[in-house]
């Protein structure tokens, strides 16, 4: 086995390098816009005072899963986005920027 040397670099010196990946750009873009989705729902869910077990209920989820989605741990299927929706009764709607 041959001695290998790593060289540590900071985590902003590690987004800083990806920043430059288009590739890696687009798909940041694509994960903020999904994780402002969920946190539109999880604002919404609080504001109807509904538990994460009442959701994980309503879209037959475990509570976990509901966890893991609202705090941004696991990348949602449009399924799982709009089963919860769903469960809050709404919809998922296109809706352009301005």
């Amino acid at each position: 086995m041959q001695n290998e040397t790593y060289e540590f670099v900071t985590l902003a010196e590690l987004e800083q390098e990806l920043m430059q990946d288009p590739e890696f750009v687009e798909l940041r873009k694509v994960r903020e816009v999904q994780q402002k989705m969920i946190n539109e729902l999880k604002q919404y869910r609080l504001t109807k005072h509904l538990s994460q077990s009442e959701i994980a209920k309503r879209t037959g989820m475990k509570v976990q899963n509901i966890s893991r989605l609202e705090r941004g741990l696991v990348r949602p299927s449009f399924e799982t986005v709009t089963r919860y929706a769903q469960a809050l009764g709404g919809e998922i709607m296109f809706q352009p920027s301005a």
